[in-house]
């Protein structure tokens, strides 16, 4: 923080500076800069983890970030969006163009907390014990060492006999670490709604909207089309299930029966590793579109795709932003399956 500390101070000098719609803009393009500039680094950081749970040193420069960095940049931006928000100057940018920008920063002023900046803290540190646990977790199958994400592929196969063994072993492998996993979603419970309540909400379902930005639909419209699901889309589940069941010839259907070919065919193999993925994928953007091929093509030439499961990487799959390099990052968990592609 010794270097960041003195450009934050400058912003808040330099606010007080601007006199012109241009001056202001200027300043916030700045703020902007600094935002992105922090922003990657703590992309970069994350990424590095969540790609190699297993390696100490990319924990703990994680670590570091979350603890020691994040804590202190808080209060700072918490101090530029009060500036930005009591300026003179505020009123008059175009609000077509800092509309959304606006209301943003009023949302993270309304929000902001500083009891919640350690809770916050541990929220995050809870998340990256799960990660790293759940990137950890293996079977032993067929004679070999299998991530759970790479026992999906067996849950396809025409083996019913299979199929079982694959699904119970993933599940009993799971069921070794239920303690850990329930002991961080019950301190994730307690961090949040805690966080909540520091914040004025009566639940974290309540905070986590407007902390989200959810700004257009509510928890009422989710839970309107949660009823709509039930009553118009399982009916039809319901009947494709049943058939399905028909087509394999079975007196009910088990979890283990739910990804394979209702015909037995074989299960499709788009691709075998994630190097197939990103050939042929260039090959189609290639004959869509030379502007896409070619973003595409720097996306490998920076690394920045990251897609085949192995052991030792986080679970799930997301994109994430280089802010400053404006570039994006791509990370997936893909072993193959039609559903990969």
């Amino acid at each position: 923080m010794e270097e960041i500390s003195p450009l934050f101070d400058r912003l808040e000098t330099k606010a007080t500076q601007c006199a012109t719609i241009a001056d202001f803009e200027h300043w916030l393009l700045d703020w902007s800069e600094l935002n992105a500039a922090l922003d990657e680094e703590g992309s970069k950081r994350y990424i590095a983890m969540t790609c190699h749970t297993d390696n100490p040193e990319a924990e703990k420069a994680y670590l570091y970030f979350v603890e020691q960095i994040e804590p202190q940049l808080k209060p700072r931006q918490f101090k530029l969006s009060e500036i930005y928000l009591a300026h003179g100057l505020r009123g008059h940018l175009a609000k077509t163009r800092y509309e959304v920008f606006d209301r943003d920063t009023q949302v993270h002023v309304e929000l902001f907390r500083p009891e919640n900046v350690p809770l916050e803290t541990d929220e995050t540190r809870l998340g990256q014990q799960y990660q790293k646990l759940s990137g950890s977790l293996t079977v032993t199958f067929c004679g070999e060492e299998k991530t759970l994400i790479q026992m999906g592929r067996y849950l396809e196969e025409p083996d019913r006999a299979l199929r079982q063994d694959a699904w119970e072993l993933v599940a009993n492998r799971r069921l070794q670490e239920v303690d850990t996993f329930e002991e961080i979603f019950d301190q994730l419970v307690k961090l949040r709604e805690q966080i909540a309540k520091n914040a004025g909400f009566p639940n974290y379902l309540e905070y986590a909207f407007r902390a989200r930005r959810r700004f257009d639909y509510t928890p009422a419209d989710c839970r309107a089309f949660h009823d709509a699901i039930e009553q118009e889309i399982m009916p039809v589940l319901r009947e494709l299930q049943a058939e399905r069941r028909r087509q394999l010839n079975l007196p009910a259907l088990r979890p283990w029966d739910l990804a394979v070919d209702p015909l037995n065919r074989p299960p499709l193999r788009p691709f075998e590793h994630a190097d197939h993925l990103i050939n042929r994928t260039q090959d189609i953007f290639t004959k869509l579109d030379h502007s896409l091929a070619d973003g595409f093509a720097k996306m490998q030439q920076f690394h920045l795709l990251d897609l085949d499961n192995r052991k030792g990487k986080a679970p799930g799959g997301y994109q994430s932003t280089l802010a400053e390099a404006r570039l994006p990052f791509i990370f997936m968990n893909a072993v193959g399956l039609q559903r990969d592609v």
